[in-house]
Order: C-alpha cells, then structure tokens, then sequence
C-alpha cells in the first residue's frame, strides 16, 4: 500500500485514503487563477460555483495563491490518487472540503473541455504582516 508520507505538506488535516481511479476515470476539479496555474497536481471533487465558494473550500489565499477560473479534468482509469480532508486553520471561515492529491500529474489527468470563469463575488487578496 502506498503512503503519503509528506500530507501535512501537501494540505491534509489528516493522511489521506489512497484510491484508484475507476474504469473509464473520473471527474476531478482544479481551482486556479493569479499565482497559482491551471497545472497542478491539486483537485476537488467539488466544483467550486464562485471564488467565495473555491476559498472557503480550499483555503487558496492560505498558499499565496489568488483564484479566477476552475478547469474539470479526467484522472485517467487505473492510475492512483490520495484524497482526504483539507486543512482549515482554527479560526478561519471554511466549509469542509475534501482534496485530491495526483503526483505527476501531466500523464494521469486530462483535461474535459475549456476552463470556466468563476462568479466574482468575493476578492481574494493575500495581506503580508499584521494589521
């Protein structure tokens, strides 16, 4: 079985579960957008309907990142991924979310279709010090 021995660096509150995408994969979500890139080996299996909506979930400010679009992709059948609970700090606002973890991503994922814009109802701006 493999582990995830770095998942408190890769965002988990806890080890992740180690899964195998099914026959003919599955749909998974990336958030991005500003500093962060359509590329990653980070997803959802949420899609995330606005920015509000992507930073409750996934604490993108958190990691220096700002968020605009979401991209689906396919994680092609039979290849591994973790997925497990998203690290929330004690005193933000957040929604419980689950993230899924794909290392080396560019040979096991695809993506389905054009990136979509997200509903700008809330502005993610990363503050540097204290107020």
């Amino acid at each position: 079985m493999t582990i995830l021995s770095d998942w408190k660096s890769k965002g988990f509150s806890y080890p992740p579960e180690r899964k195998v995408a099914p026959p003919n994969g599955m749909l998974i979500y990336r958030a991005w957008g500003s500093s962060s890139t359509e590329r990653s080996g980070y997803f959802s299996l949420e899609k995330p309907e606005s920015v509000l909506d992507a930073e409750l979930r996934f604490n993108i400010e958190q990691h220096g990142n700002g968020v605009h679009f979401v991209s689906t992709f396919r994680l092609k059948e039979g290849f591994e991924y973790f997925v497990g609970p998203i690290a929330h700090g004690e005193r933000d606002l957040s929604k419980p979310a689950s993230q899924v973890f794909v290392d080396n991503p560019i040979v096991k994922v695809v993506r389905v279709g054009k990136f979509q814009v997200l509903l700008h109802d809330f502005t993610v701006v990363r503050h540097e010090g204290s107020a």
